[in-house]
């Protein structure tokens, strides 16, 4: 039989045996903090890559570039490439005759605006009538002398001012051709009245443009006398004005 000592002794070891093996209840258990999630931030953009951002967004922002308006032009007639003339009909020792005058001497610019060629400006357009030559010496001479009277300096110049410019293409481009009519005043001596010409122009490049301008005027408008000569005959009132010319950019 156990004493009541070693009894005592027996619970003892029995309690320190179940403290170790966890019986009985057991504490609170202080909980482990869990770290917050953090979400990585997104990567950082390069200098250079930024810059390009900037740039493409200033573009994408800045309003389109106007494209640059062509400027009015001045073409100038070329006397090289150019000729001014008068023909007339007359019968000639009785055979009909057509006779034409020609001079390359003969002046004058066109300005031109390629966005609005509606808005062409036409210089006077002056002719040296005592240049003048057609296929006779004497008639010639009876021109410069009595007829046009350019032998005398008063009288050298044929002018003709532009007073109006109708049936213009309201667009033209290198390679184009129209016609329009062009009216003035056409002087000849002291003697001045209106004509409208018909002219047709090519465009020929962006520097260059050729054409024709024709007009029907009366000797008797501007009192032009034949004189009397042997052979002449029935020289007729009309005299048919023509000016082909090539005109160049400067």
């Amino acid at each position: 039989m156990v004493s009541r000592g070693m009894r005592w002794v027996l619970v003892a070891i029995l309690f320190v045996m179940l403290a170790a093996c966890g019986g009985g209840e057991s504490p609170t258990a202080t909980p482990t903090a869990v770290p917050p999630t953090v979400t990585p931030a997104p990567p950082t953009a390069t200098p250079a890559a930024a810059a390009d951002e900037g740039a493409q967004q200033a573009e994408a922002a800045a309003p389109e570039a106007a494209a640059p308006v062509a400027e009015p032009r001045t073409f100038v007639i070329d006397p090289v490439q150019s000729e001014a003339r008068f023909i007339i009909n007359e019968v000639l020792l009785g055979a009909p005759t057509e006779v034409t005058g020609v001079t390359n001497q003969v002046e004058g610019t066109i300005e031109i605006d390629p966005v609005a060629p509606e808005s062409t400006v036409l210089s006077p357009i002056v002719i040296n009538a005592r240049e003048l030559k057609t296929d006779r010496n004497l008639r010639d001479r009876a021109i410069r002398r009595f007829i046009l009277q350019s032998a005398d300096d008063k009288y050298q110049f044929i002018t003709f001012t532009p007073t109006a410019i109708e049936g213009l293409p309201s667009s033209a481009g290198a390679g184009d051709s129209f016609t329009f009519t062009v009216s003035g005043d056409l002087t000849i001596r002291e003697i001045t009245a209106p004509v409208t010409f018909d002219v047709s122009v090519t465009a020929d490049s962006d520097t260059q443009i050729s054409g024709l301008a024709q007009a029907t005027v009366q000797r008797a408008t501007y009192d032009l006398q034949i004189p009397s000569a042997p052979g002449v005959a029935d020289v007729t009132d009309d005299v048919r004005l023509e000016l082909s010319f090539v005109a160049t950019a400067q």
